[in-house]
């Protein structure tokens, strides 16, 4: 979960109310119980989920985002791979 905690108490986090109908309330409260989650959480997660799947081009992370732990974590033992020309004979055949 991206959200730090102290207890059941969540750091950084605004608070933020809504007005849903009774019956959207009543399914809400069913399935975050049957979650074993907080309405609260359960919310917070569906929301996330929203956007991530609606995420335009410029929102979704980028493939350097994506990657970025993992580049420059295998060393082939070439130092010259970029640059040396005897490296690149073989490529685009």
């Amino acid at each position: 979960m991206p959200f730090e905690t102290f207890g059941s108490t969540f750091l950084f986090m605004k608070t933020l109310s809504i007005k849903v109908p009774e019956e959207l309330a009543v399914r809400i409260e069913k399935r975050a119980k049957s979650l074993g989650i907080s309405k609260s959480a359960l919310i917070r997660q569906s929301i996330e989920e929203e956007i991530r799947h609606h995420a335009t081009v410029e929102e979704a992370p980028s493939a350097y985002d994506l990657m970025r732990q993992d580049i420059g974590c295998i060393d082939s033992g070439e130092g010259d791979l970029s640059t040396n020309p005897k490296h690149f004979k073989e490529f685009g055949k």
